[in-house]
């Protein structure tokens, strides 16, 4: 009996504690009266967030849902991450990690910088930056904008840029730069990869420019052994329109 006694004993002090505990934690001192917004806020609509957000944060200083809070913070546009903490005694501080612009992907939504695809108001990025349009299927978003980023080095060697990177539900590439030259790259192949097509793309454009054609309009680099050019010829070749090329 006086073990059975003593077991109650405990579990009476246990609740009473328990109940002590949740009377501290609801004590207004503790309500959340402060939330801090720090990281990448430049972007991050104040307005939208104390109407979207605030309202929705609920409990005090030891019962919030740090993890519903980030739930909400992260659902708001240009907001990639969030990392919540509670700041001693009353309130909330919010680190947010915001997406980093890379590209257009397809007419209205953007991709970041870590080749994820965000909403967001295409009226907020910045007026002097040009972005470019890239397509892709379902998933193939990262792959995407890696090519793009690659082909920004490698076509920069031929004063271009890539305005737009397509990715065909074939798999097959295209690209189309800021001088209306449309290079088709198709797909990778086992002993003919992207970045060799690329490759000779570098090795072949200047002498084609120099020797063959005034305008390049579109190049065909799908071929193992040669490539196919659309554009003006030069004066002394003739005649106008597509020609092809061997390598050896």
């Amino acid at each position: 009996m006086s073990i059975i006694a003593g077991l109650f004993s405990a579990l009476a002090l246990v609740l009473l504690g328990y109940a002590c505990i949740q009377w501290l934690i609801q004590r207004p001192v503790f309500e959340l009266k402060r939330v801090e917004l720090v990281g990448d806020v430049d972007r991050v609509n104040l307005i939208g967030f104390k109407a979207n957000v605030l309202p929705k944060i609920e409990g005090t200083f030891f019962s919030a849902n740090l993890q519903k809070v980030r739930e909400q913070v992260e659902s708001q546009p240009w907001v990639r991450k969030a990392v919540v903490q509670r700041t001693w005694p009353s309130g909330l501080k919010i680190n947010i990690q915001g997406h980093t612009p890379l590209a257009l992907w397809g007419e209205t939504r953007l991709v970041n910088t870590f080749g994820e695809v965000f909403s967001a108001n295409l009226a907020e990025v910045a007026e002097d930056r040009q972005l470019a349009v890239l397509n892709g299927p379902a998933g193939s978003e990262l792959l995407v904008s890696k090519m793009y980023v690659s082909s920004i080095e490698k076509l920069e060697t031929l004063g271009m840029w890539p305005s737009r990177v397509m990715l065909s539900d074939r798999y097959a590439w295209s690209i189309e730069t800021d001088t209306g030259l449309i290079i088709e790259l198709g797909r990778e192949q086992e002993n003919f990869s992207i970045e060799q097509k690329m490759d000779r793309l570098l090795a072949v454009y200047p002498k084609i420019t120099s020797q063959v054609m005034a305008a390049v309009e579109r190049i065909d680099l799908r071929y193992p052994r040669g490539v196919a050019v659309k554009g003006e010829r030069l004066a002394e070749a003739v005649p106008a329109g597509a020609s092809s090329m061997k390598l050896n």
